[in-house]
């Protein structure tokens, strides 16, 4: 994913209110569970185990009837098929890098149970014209459908411009579009924070008169 992209993940809206009673305001996202998960990564999605739930893990798309074909003629008209997406398991959707419309999307499926695994679209946020014909065009998408947005932090709302343009504003994607130079130094300085050796408390030991 490009820095100048905000990501978005789509979910049925039914699903999370059979789950919890109804839409909470956040989901949980275990960082920890993700940091261990890419570390052992084997690329090998249909198959894959994970030893944690959280809000990209759960199986939102089970037991939905999901329009396949029509929702992929539909993203068709806005983006183009990607050469490495034209498969039934995995479609995916690329725009122009070069032109500032570098909007993508794609559809995983699973191979055995034709069960959408993961919905998600990146609006490249260089081209604020761009960015909001093609964000406009997606929301329409999932208002038609039922669906709920989901930021990559777990926020939750519904697919409403001036909602997801709140949320926009406050993602790195956009703080990098205001700010490159700074919104840099910020990841760099986070960075080497890590690797910094924490500096040892020197032992203080107490001396009473004997």
């Amino acid at each position: 994913m490009a820095v100048w992209q905000y990501p978005l993940y789509i979910i049925p809206q039914k699903s999370i209110r059979d789950r919890y009673g109804k839409i909470p305001e956040k989901l949980f996202i275990d960082e920890e569970g993700w940091k261990r998960f890419w570390e052992n990564f084997n690329r090998d999605f249909d198959n894959t185990i994970y030893d944690f739930e959280d809000a990209k893990t759960i199986r939102w798309w089970k037991n939905i009837r999901f329009d396949t074909e029509g929702t992929a003629n539909y993203i068709d008209r806005l983006l183009t098929r990607a050469d490495w997406g034209k498969s039934p398991d995995f479609m995916a959707w690329k725009g122009e890098p070069h032109s500032g419309d570098d909007h993508d999307c794609h559809i995983s499926i699973h191979k055995e149970t034709g069960e959408v695994q993961e919905f998600q679209f990146r609006i490249d946020l260089r081209n604020r014209g761009g960015a909001k014909r093609f964000m406009n065009k997606m929301l329409q998408l999932c208002s038609h459908h039922n669906f709920m947005l989901m930021d990559s932090d777990g926020w939750l709302f519904e697919p409403k411009t001036e909602w997801v343009m709140e949320n926009m504003e406050k993602s790195c994607a956009a703080r990098f579009i205001k700010d490159p130079s700074g919104f840099m130094e910020q990841v760099m300085d986070k960075e080497e924070s890590k690797f910094q050796i924490p500096s040892q408390k020197k032992s203080s030991k107490g001396g009473g008169k004997s």
